[in-house]
């Protein structure tokens, strides 16, 4: 419980505040495809998310009417952007920016736990946001891991905040708050709940420890109250819509047991128990090897925590190795995974800020004479450093360019001349060709997903509807190979591309529209 004799040191100014949100917002801006500062968000991840969600928004439900592999809540956070802009992800930059603001904020008032901040210690955060975001793990901007880590931070907050100012348990409001991200996390991509199930065990050990049953209690149930409250609306949307089959089937089923199940473990990765630590660690080490900038972040990170006091170190320590434990434990099951997993990890970044902001303070106490005009330069610099990594950024090819700039708008141009054109992708995901025409999937199995090897119902119904000749146009990779009597090629487009290892490359397209026979 926290001692209401203690005031809240974390809590923030109106200029903070501001600051923070100011310097998020500017960020996500300036490198999220997302912004109206570029063109089109081409990820194709993004645009399976805001295709579903521009389904939902004209009655179409997830997984029956349109089938994609992630949780619902995040399908129906592209719909709240679909609500604002159907056309463009403007409402998926808002979210975004909501989202960075979160984590600025957060990790602020974790350092201000620690560490009084001298008054322009705050301009070491936008630093740390550019870095964040900026590593290529982001790559276009708008997966389920960015929007997905400021919460952890917010939960690591609270664990600290109660370590600093308590017994080091949450507050009652603190417990609804973390079983309703629990549940978010859970609906939107369900091997994110590692941490919280690592916070649950830290109160576990503590509340035991003190056998103090009472206070487990109310917040075991205060917990669960938060995590109905998202996913009873969740369930019940399924519910009236006859559709929790496809739930199951979709999101867990074909996930757990179909999704990369084709790898095979050797080694050490194929020892029970040892695989459950080996696999995690392997994985985590080699991405973070991979991207040197987020590996070395990550690193900075750990050590971060030895710059707190010692008074709270032990309990801070045992709070975030086993959250942290638990996070890689549980998205990496598996020796096969997609780089940006370890993107989650992006949580503790804030914690790099504790040391920073005490180098801040020894530098105004080492220049008494003239603090202010120190501190300033450091801050000048700094906000330099944070320009030239913003402009760093991967994404700078598609900076302010014109639609057109991308095949999505040049075919849109040619599939929009067909009244109510019935499109697909094949052999291809999503990269923002339903968008970009304005025009919504008129089958459930509307891309390739990584699951076809294991869920042959999707190319067996692709194949089928491609010789009745059901759609008007079709879009594939250069790379496929395909021949349709049916169907000839009318244009072949080729774009500049920079892929998330940040190497330049070729994205290219080819479409095909449906011979009309007499």
């Amino acid at each position: 419980m926290q001692n209401p004799g203690i005031t809240d040191k974390s809590k923030l100014t109106k200029f903070e505040l501001a600051f923070l949100i100011i310097a998020a917002t500017v960020t996500i801006t300036v490198v999220s495809t997302s912004s109206p500062l570029y063109p089109f968000n081409p990820w194709d991840d993004a645009n399976c998310f805001f295709t579903v969600g521009r389904g939902i928004k004209h009655g179409l439900v997830p997984y029956r009417d349109l089938y994609e592999q992630k949780g619902p809540l995040l399908y129906f956070i592209y719909a709240f952007a679909a609500l604002i802009s159907e056309t463009s992800f403007i409402g998926g930059w808002i979210v975004e920016c909501i989202m960075a603001s979160l984590f600025a904020i957060f990790s602020w008032k974790t350092v201000k736990l620690f560490v009084e901040p001298c008054k322009f210690a705050i301009t070491l955060m936008p630093v740390i946001l550019g870095l964040t975001y900026t590593t290529r793990l982001f790559n276009f901007g708008g997966n389920a891991e960015e929007l997905c880590f400021p919460l952890l931070t917010i939960a690591l907050y609270f664990g600290f905040k109660a370590i600093s100012n308590g017994d080091g348990l949450p507050t009652n409001i603190e417990a609804v708050l973390c079983g309703v991200f629990t549940a978010a996390l859970f609906w939107i991509k369900y091997t994110f709940i590692g941490f919280m199930a690592g916070f649950c065990l830290y109160i576990l050990v503590l509340t035991i420890k003190r056998m103090d049953f009472k206070k487990l209690w109310s917040l075991v149930w205060r917990f669960i109250c938060g995590f109905l409250m998202l996913t009873a609306p969740i369930l019940i949307y399924f519910l009236l819509n006859k559709s929790l089959y496809y739930l199951w089937e979709a999101y867990f089923y074909n996930n757990i047991f179909l999704y990369h199940s084709g790898h095979v473990s050797s080694g050490l990765s194929s020892i029970p128990v040892i695989k459950n630590i080996y696999i995690p660690l392997y994985c985590t080490i080699g991405i973070s090897t991979r991207y040197p900038k987020f590996g070395v972040m990550l690193l900075l990170s750990l050590l971060s925590l030895l710059f707190i006091n010692k008074g709270k170190r032990k309990k801070s320590w045992f709070l975030f190795a086993v959250t942290f434990a638990l996070t890689i434990g549980v998205v990496f099951t598996r020796n096969s995974f997609i780089y940006y997993y370890v993107y989650i990890l992006a949580y503790s970044f804030g914690l790099i800020l504790i040391p920073l902001t005490k180098g801040m303070n020894n530098l105004k106490k080492v220049f008494k004479e003239n603090p202010k005009f120190m501190q300033g330069l450091v801050s000048g610099f700094l906000l330099i450093c944070y320009v030239v990594v913003l402009l760093l950024n991967k994404n700078t090819y598609l900076f302010l360019q014109k639609k057109d700039y991308l095949a999505q708008f040049r075919y849109a141009d040619i599939i929009n001349q067909t009244p109510n054109a019935k499109i697909l992708t094949y052999d291809v995901m999503d990269s923002g060709f339903y968008t970009s025409a304005g025009l919504l999937p008129q089958n459930r199995f509307f891309c390739f997903l990584n699951i076809e090897s294991n869920y042959p119902a999707i190319l067996e119904e692709q194949n089928r509807l491609i010789a009745e000749g059901y759609f008007d146009y079709i879009i594939t990779s250069y790379f496929c190979e395909a021949v349709w009597d049916n169907y000839e090629m009318i244009r072949e487009e080729t774009d500049d591309y920079v892929d998330y290892t940040g190497i330049k490359a070729k994205d290219c397209y080819r479409l095909y529209k449906r011979i009309q026979t007499t």
